[in-house]
C-alpha cells in the first residue's frame, strides 16, 4: 500500500479520542449509534458525530442504517462499526516498515 493512500488514515488518527474510538469499535466488533458512543466516551453527541465523520472519511468506520423493524416512527439512527480490513492493512504496513528499519 502506498504512503499517499495511508495519509488520510494517519490524519484521522491524530486525535486521541478518535484513536480510542476506533480501537473500541474494532475490539467490540459491533455496531453502535452516535448517542451510545457519546455516552460511553463522555462527550457531547455533536462532538462524537464529528469524530465519526472524520473516521468515516478515512474509511476506518462504516456508517449504515440498521435493517431491523421497529414500532417507532421516523428514521432509524445511523450505526457505526469499524472497518477491520483497514486494521489488517495497517498491521501489514507496520510489519513491512519494521522490516525496512530493522
Amino acid at each position: 500500500m502506498k504512503l499517499d493512500s495511508l495519509l488520510p488514515i494517519f490524519k484521522s488518527l491524530q486525535d486521541e479520542t478518535r484513536i480510542k474510538l476506533y480501537h473500541f469499535l474494532a475490539e467490540n466488533d459491533a455496531s453502535y449509534n452516535c448517542q451510545d458512543l457519546a455516552a460511553i466516551f463522555c462527550i457531547h453527541q455533536n462532538v462524537m458525530r464529528e469524530h465519526l465523520k472524520t473516521l468515516e472519511q478515512a474509511n476506518l468506520v462504516f456508517e449504515e442504517r440498521p435493517s431491523y423493524k421497529t414500532t417507532k416512527t421516523g428514521r432509524k439512527p445511523m450505526v457505526y462499526r469499524a472497518n477491520t480490513a483497514i486494521s489488517c492493512v495497517l498491521n501489514k504496513w507496520n510489519l513491512e516498515l519494521q522490516g525496512l528499519v530493522g
